[in-house]
């Protein structure tokens, strides 16, 4: 099993807990400038790949969308406000941002085939 894929759930649960954490505090100025500081920091920080980067960025962006719609009562967890608006913004970033960086397909094996032409040709 390949490293990243080993890491997958527990980038997904990273990243559901980041998106429960923006939720709950985005109602603050401070609140949306901190959870977008670390949300983005986090997202950086994890090598891109398809097991670490991207199960962050899903597991934010789930968790917010399913937050931003109405619950049973008529409200919503997610106001339709500047704050709120930024949050959306946020998990739209972070879910862009994370599928650009995605390492193409082949491309390990690209870069393996070119290093063992440079040990044969030494």
């Amino acid at each position: 099993m390949p490293h990243g894929a080993r890491l997958a759930p527990l980038t997904l649960l990273a990243g559901v807990a980041a998106g429960v954490a923006t939720v709950a505090v985005y109602q603050w100025w401070w609140g949306v400038l901190l959870a977008a500081a670390a949300t983005l920091a986090v997202l950086v920080a994890a090598p891109p790949g398809w097991g670490t980067r991207l199960p962050f960025a899903l597991g934010f962006g789930v968790v917010v969308a399913l937050l931003a719609v109405p619950r049973g009562a008529g409200d919503y967890l997610v106001a339709s406000t500047a704050r709120g608006y930024a949050v959306l913004a946020l998990a739209l970033v972070v879910l862009c941002f994370a599928i650009a960086t995605l390492p193409r397909p082949g491309s390990r094996r690209k870069n393996s085939g070119l290093a063992e032409e440079t040990t044969t040709s030494e």
